[in-house]
C-alpha cells in the first residue's frame, strides 16, 4: 500500500510515518460515517485539492471495541463508467470495502478498492448499474518509443474470495490526454493521464519522477502497473465528470454550436 501514496505525492519512509499521516486524516479530514449490522464504519477523507484525497477508516464495534482500519491514498477520477453486473466484499474491521464486476455492456473485468463506502450510504448499493469513477494509481509508469497492442490485465487470477486478490493491474495504451498538477501538501508534481487500453479507457496518475521512457504526449503509447481504485458516484458527489477540452474534436467543432442566423 505505502508504494501507491506515491502516486499521488506523498512519500511514506516507514511504519511511524504512515501512523503520523493516518492521525492527521483522522484529525483534519471530512467525516463521514456507515451504519452495519455489527457495528459502524467511521470515515475520514483529507482532501488535498484537485481530486488529490487521503481516506482512512476504521471500525467501532457494537460492543464498544475499536478496530483501526487502513490509511490509503485516492484521487476522485474524472470520468464517469458504468459497472454491471457487480459484486461488493467487505472486511469491515480492517476498514476496506472491494468491488469485483464488468464495465457496464462489455467483457472488461475490474476489481478495484472502494474509497468511498462511507460517504455513499446504503442505498446506492440497491442499483443493478453502479455509477463509478475510476484511477488506477501508478507505482511503475514508462512510455515507450514505439506503440505496442493495448493490453488490460490483473496480476493475479480472480478467486471467488476476492477480498484475497489484489487490485493491481498492468494496462498499455495510447495516451488521450494528459495535464500536470501538483500535490500542494507535498508539494510534488505529478502526472494525470487518460489512456485508451483498448477494452478500457482509464484514469491513471503517477508521480512525474517516476515516469520514464520517452516524452509524455498526446498519441504516445505509455505501460503501467497501477493500484486501481475508485469512488461511487452518488446524487451528491458526481463532481468527476470531465468538463475540460476534448482532444478528439478540434476547436472550430466547438464554435459551430454558437452559429446562428442573423
Amino acid at each position: 500500500m505505502e508504494i501507491a501514496f506515491d502516486a499521488i505525492g506523498i512519500e511514506i519512509a516507514n511504519q511511524a510515518a504512515l501512523n503520523s499521516l493516518t492521525e492527521n486524516v483522522g484529525a483534519n479530514g471530512e467525516i463521514s460515517r456507515l451504519t452495519r449490522k455489527s457495528g459502524v464504519l467511521h470515515g475520514r477523507c483529507l482532501k488535498l485539492g484537485e481530486g488529490l484525497e487521503i481516506w482512512s477508516v476504521l471500525y467501532e464495534a457494537a460492543s464498544g471495541e475499536v478496530f483501526s482500519g487502513d490509511c490509503r491514498p485516492a484521487f476522485r477520477a474524472k470520468y464517469e463508467q458504468k459497472v454491471a453486473p457487480w459484486v461488493m466484499s467487505e472486511a469491515a474491521h480492517e476498514g476496506e470495502a472491494v468491488i469485483h464486476g464488468f464495465v457496464d455492456d462489455t467483457e472488461t473485468e475490474v476489481l478495484f478498492e472502494l474509497q468511498n463506502l462511507t460517504e455513499v450510504g446504503t442505498r446506492i448499493f440497491e442499483q443493478k448499474i453502479l455509477r463509478v469513477g475510476l484511477c488506477g494509481l501508478a507505482y511503475r509508469a514508462e512510455v515507450l518509443a514505439a506503440p505496442e497492442k493495448p493490453f488490460w490485465r490483473s496480476f493475479d487470477e480472480i478467486t471467488i474470495n476476492v477480498i484475497a486478490g489484489k487490485n493491481d493491474w498492468s494496462v498499455g495504451g495510447e495516451v488521450l490526454d494528459f495535464s500536470s498538477l501538483r500535490n500542494s501538501f507535498s508539494g510534488n508534481d505529478l502526472y494525470w493521464i487518460f489512456l485508451d487500453a483498448g477494452d478500457i479507457k482509464l484514469e491513471i496518475l503517477v508521480n512525474q519522477r517516476a515516469l520514464n521512457g520517452e516524452k509524455l504526449a498526446v498519441g504516445a503509447f505509455l505501460r503501467a502497473d497501477v493500484w486501481l481504485q475508485g469512488h461511487i458516484l452518488g446524487e451528491n458527489n458526481s463532481r468527476r465528470r470531465y468538463e475540460g477540452v476534448d482532444r478528439r474534436h478540434d476547436t472550430i467543432d466547438f464554435w459551430k454550436s454558437f452559429k446562428r442566423p442573423n
